[in-house]
């Protein structure tokens, strides 16, 4: 990860790093008993302002996705499913943190959905 005035910028072949704490589900009060499941918000900048792409990321298994209405907005499945990290074994450290791979995409046939 390569980090600078408060930012962190991809490596030569648009990889990034980084260590959090995996959120957990949390009620959001739109009806009686709804809940998003857990997700990470990503907010990327290209060179101005209007190239902010503007996304959120998704744990496999999570059974909230399908009653989640603003994961369940995008209608194609296909492009649900690259909004769901991949669990991997080799990004994993032992006995600190399990490692999962976010892809996102910024063209093409497989972008990452975003807001518009």
């Amino acid at each position: 990860m390569f980090s600078g005035a408060g930012r962190t910028l991809t490596d030569a072949q648009g990889n990034y790093r980084f260590l959090t704490i995996r959120p957990g589900a949390y009620p959001w009060g739109n009806h009686p008993n709804a809940w998003r499941p857990a997700h990470i918000h990503f907010s990327l900048f290209g060179p101005a302002f209007a190239t902010r792409l503007v996304t959120q990321m998704y744990f496999p298994g999570d059974p909230l996705l399908a009653f989640d209405p603003i994961y369940q907005s995008t209608p194609d499945e296909k492009a649900r499913q690259r909004m769901v990290a991949n669990f991997r074994w080799d990004l994993t450290e032992p006995q600190c943190a399990l490692g999962f791979q976010f892809d996102i995409v910024l063209r093409g046939q497989h972008a990452t959905p975003m807001e518009r």
